[in-house]
């Protein structure tokens, strides 16, 4: 799975660089410093709501680390998606920005039952696996990306001949979702399963098109599954009728039920899988069966079981950067939780979990904060879905400094959406553009917001850094209302770097 990298723009400094404007921006930390200390108490206090949130804020010197600003920076929060800034950074800290996933399909001749061969799938934790939304990308359909590995398989002359497939996932444990994850939400894409061996994002997505007035629509999922269960509670509704399509999947389960009033085609809603790693394994060896009309059976890899060696006839690798742009850019929740786990696969050498991410990720805040910062810090996942992560914004903010001194700088910094432009920034900062570029991850989850990220002057490569979350956000104060607070900031922030660099403010 590949993709083109984003534009990246750099931050480091030009060899040219006019000596009065070098003066002025070496000269201005402590002005700039008093200039957004007032201005964050004046936008606040113009945001008549603002008090009424339980909000933090902090805002770094990107170069010396000297606070410039802030307000209640210690108060530990939910940081919803912000959680994906220290997951990724643990990431490419312990795993390098060069590493690739890995998947493989790897032959044993004649080990399978009654001497049959056997068709070993070996995972990495890949969250890329036949991604829909890069498959679209690439103009791939799945059934396509499937093909490849049947051909693969033929190629090699064991088509009519693979007793058994077995999906070893094993490099992450069992633990397929989080135990503070919502039960009601873990049909949605946001909620998918985490496996060693991911494929389609762990979602099915689900088509439906209207039929006759009164009577079922036609179903159609991608990939074709034709042993799941589908319940089609679904009807076809007339002119005048609203249209409604939702899916849901019963507990532990592959029963999917499908209920909507369709009145005309639409784009397709996905629903999560049970057993990743098993719904690829079967949709191989259906694949099998209908080239030599023998299925073969399907398993997961037993705890103790040495796959190691045999044959490799097929392989798929994903780079970091595709990862890290999906987790950051795109915000996606398996992405994170991949990352967390492979992070403490890597670094304790046995299977990746939740516990030892969190490990992980709590020694290198040790390692680059201090232990005050890890105090501060509780991890439950690496997405931000669960609500007992806490973080404080003052940490966030020196993770990002530390992630912008480190080796990971430009790799990280890639990985990140630019207002108004791309990913969940795309949308934002439409009232206002700002002058400097703003690199930002964004969080939600109900009641809670976060905002945090690089505000960068391109020509003399001066970073001021931010944090700003809110959690407890009362009924009647509107979501846009406290993003447009958000923005508020970062757009302060904006105007007080701009002038700095344009010499409209002196040293102090």
């Amino acid at each position: 799975m590949t993709t083109t990298a984003r534009r990246y723009r750099p931050s480091a400094r030009p060899a040219a660089f006019a000596c009065a404007l070098l003066v002025c921006v070496l000269a201005a930390p402590g002005a700039l410093a008093q200039s957004l200390d007032g201005a964050l108490d004046r936008v606040l206090g113009q945001a008549k709501f603002a008090d009424r949130l339980n909000m933090s804020v902090s805002i770094l010197d990107g170069d010396t680390g000297r606070v410039l600003a802030q307000h209640r920076a210690d108060r530990q929060l939910i940081p919803a998606s912000n959680m994906k800034l220290l997951t990724s950074g643990a990431a490419l800290r312990v795993l390098g920005d060069d590493f690739e996933f890995l998947t493989e399909l790897v032959l044993f001749r004649g080990e399978g039952p009654g001497g049959s061969d056997r068709l070993v799938v070996r995972g990495s934790g890949d969250p890329a696996f036949a991604d829909p939304e890069l498959l679209d990308d690439m103009g791939v359909s799945v059934e396509d990306f499937i093909a490849l590995w049947v051909d693969a398989i033929e190629g090699v002359g064991v088509a009519d001949s693979v007793g058994e497939v077995v999906m070893d996932a094993r490099v992450f444990d069992r633990q397929l979702v989080h135990d503070s994850w919502p039960d009601a939400q873990l049909n949605r894409w946001y909620c998918a399963q985490v496996s060693g061996i991911n494929f389609h994002a762990n979602v099915l997505r689900v088509y439906t098109r209207p039929s006759t007035e009164g009577s079922r629509p036609t179903v159609v999922l991608e990939p074709e599954v034709p042993w799941l269960d589908i319940d089609n509670k679904a009807k076809t509704v007339g002119r005048g009728k609203n249209h409604t399509v939702w899916a849901s999947r019963a507990p532990g389960t592959n029963r999917i039920g499908v209920h909507a009033d369709v009145r005309h085609a639409t784009t397709p809603i996905e629903v999560t899988v049970h057993e990743p790693a098993l719904v690829l394994g079967r949709v191989i060896a259906s694949r099998l069966a209908d080239r030599v009309h023998d299925e073969p059976t399907v398993r997961l890899a037993l705890d103790s079981e040495n796959l190691s060696g045999g044959e490799t006839i097929h392989r798929v690798r994903t780079p970091m950067s595709v990862v890290l742009e999906r987790c950051n850019t795109d915000s996606h929740n398996l992405y994170a939780e991949a990352l967390m786990k492979r992070t403490g696969a890597t670094a304790s050498n046995a299977q990746g979990s939740w516990p030892r991410g969190a490990f992980a990720l709590r020694s290198l805040i040790v390692q680059e904060l201090g232990s005050d910062d890890a105090g501060s810090l509780v991890v439950a996942d690496g997405s931000g879905m669960s609500r007992e992560n806490r973080v404080t914004t003052g940490l966030v903010a020196r993770w990002l400094r530390a992630m912008d001194k480190s080796p990971i700088a430009r790799a990280f910094r890639e990985s990140l959406p630019s207002a108004g432009e791309d990913g969940t920034l795309r949308k934002r900062f439409r009232s206002q553009s700002p002058e400097n570029t703003v690199l930002a991850k964004t969080g939600y989850l109900t009641g809670v917001s976060a905002l945090s990220g690089y505000v960068t002057h391109e020509e003399s490569g001066r970073t001021i850094i931010f944090s700003v979350i809110s959690n407890d956000k009362p009924n009647d104060i509107s979501l846009n209302a406290v993003r447009t607070l958000e923005e508020q900031i970062v757009l302060m922030i904006d105007e007080a770097l701009t002038d700095v660099a344009a010499g409209r403010q002196h040293g102090g």
